[in-house]
């Protein structure tokens, strides 16, 4: 059963950012559902039908908190418990992406983003509240960091595009790619790239 608010044990425990998203718990599920592609179209490639999920969302959500804190050699994260370094995530469980839901777990791998999270606290202290960032001088960090980074994407545009042919810097050779089309008859709605 979901209450109107829950909450598990935090998520920075394996790291803040990644390859595919900038959050843990996105981390998570990708890896979860990429994991069972690969391990089900190994069956599929058989011509048998998988009889059983290969990777339960909890083992997903344990990989963010606790055994992610374990990878760091550090017993202290990613779990509530005495002396532990335990930051929390607070869902709003009135949020479209949770309700109905009776396995939370589930619910928040499978279905939530950062957007469904009500509250974090912070060693102790809040950080967001009721939906909100309640970080002192917060506004004055966005307005250096906009500025930053339109200077970035400035110089970005101003260098030519660079070339995706030969070896990669590893040694390695560029290989073709399937495009995937989008529209029907010209075109396939790829679009313009932009450096954002």
């Amino acid at each position: 059963m979901i209450r109107s608010s829950w909450s598990l044990s935090g998520r920075q425990s394996a790291g803040k950012t990644g390859t595919f998203s900038t959050d843990i718990l996105t981390q998570a599920s990708i890896f979860l559902q990429s994991t069972r592609l690969k391990l089900y179209s190994a069956v599929l490639d058989r011509f048998q039908v998988p009889s059983y999920s290969p990777m339960s969302v909890n083992q997903a959500f344990l990989l963010a908190t606790h055994n992610g804190g374990l990878a760091l050699n550090r017993t202290d994260l990613g779990v509530i418990d005495i002396g532990a370094k335990t930051n929390i995530l607070i869902w709003n469980g009135r949020s479209p992406a949770l309700l109905g839901w009776a396995d939370p777990v589930a619910a928040v791998i499978l279905h939530t983003s950062v957007g469904d999270i009500e509250g974090v606290l912070v060693d102790g202290g809040w950080v967001k509240k009721a939906g909100k960032l309640v970080i002192p001088g917060y506004e004055k960090v966005q307005d250096r960091f906009l500025v930053a980074a339109k200077k970035i994407q400035d110089k970005l545009r101003a260098l030519p595009t660079p070339l995706q042919n030969g070896n990669f810097l590893t040694g390695y050779p560029y290989g073709d790619v399937l495009r995937v089309d989008a529209l029907r008859g010209e075109g396939d709605g790829y679009g313009v790239q932009y450096v954002n």
